[in-house]
Formats: structure tokens, sequence, C-alpha cells
């Protein structure tokens, strides 16, 4: 996934109501150039999930909703992978990608604080 600079890519799933929420407030930031992508309706590819681990700098099983690390240690990557490309509500979500900064949202809250500090397009 390219990702041009001063621009975000928003990683959500619709059928989550805090992905909404956060979407929303994503999108209303005037100032931001944001990209979406909606993992429920439009499902990632196994190469596209091991650029996101990538651009996060985190493991495959850190994308997992589950925080039980250890029930995915009898997997492979390319297993878990696969997973998560046939079923994207295992993953966590929304996460922003950028050129600068990528992070898991944790909430509406931490995205529009990351952004006041971060995501203002230069």
């Amino acid at each position: 996934m390219k990702i041009s600079e001063g621009e975000y890519l928003f990683i959500y799933n619709s059928n989550m109501i805090q992905d909404k929420t956060a979407k929303g407030y994503a999108l209303s930031i005037d100032h931001v150039k944001i990209n979406e992508k909606d993992i429920h309706k439009d499902h990632l590819t196994p190469k596209q999930i091991v650029e996101i681990a990538d651009s996060l700098n985190v493991a495959i099983k850190d994308l997992y909703r589950d925080r039980a690390a250890t029930a995915y240690e009898q997997f492979t990557d390319e297993e878990l992978i696969r997973v998560l490309s046939v079923d994207p509500s295992k993953m966590k979500t929304p996460i922003i990608l950028s050129s600068d900064k990528s992070f898991i949202v944790g909430s509406s809250y931490e995205l529009m604080k990351e952004q006041l500090t971060i995501h203002e397009s230069k």
C-alpha cells in the first residue's frame, strides 16, 4: 500500500460501531486528506496484511483483536494472515497508516489527540 506524503489511510470495519465513530471524526478533520478502506466490504489481501504489520512494526499475531497472544503461537504467520484475509472481524481496527506514523486507534479520543500532534498535512 503506497501512501503519499500528507495522506492518511484509515482502515476500519463498518460492522464495528466504534470504528464508524472514529471514521466520522477522521473524515471531519478539514486539514487532513483521508483515504478509507472498509475491510468489512473489501477484504485485505495477504500482501496488504503483511504491509500493515510492517508499517505498524508489529507481529502478525498482534493484529488480532483477541489479546491472548499465546492463542496464536501454535499457528504460522501464513495461517494467521490467511484467517485475517478471510475474516476481517478478527483484526484490530481502526488503523491509521501514513508515511510519517502509523498506529492502531484505541479510541476516538486517541485519534483526536494523535491528529493534533501528528496528522496535520504540511
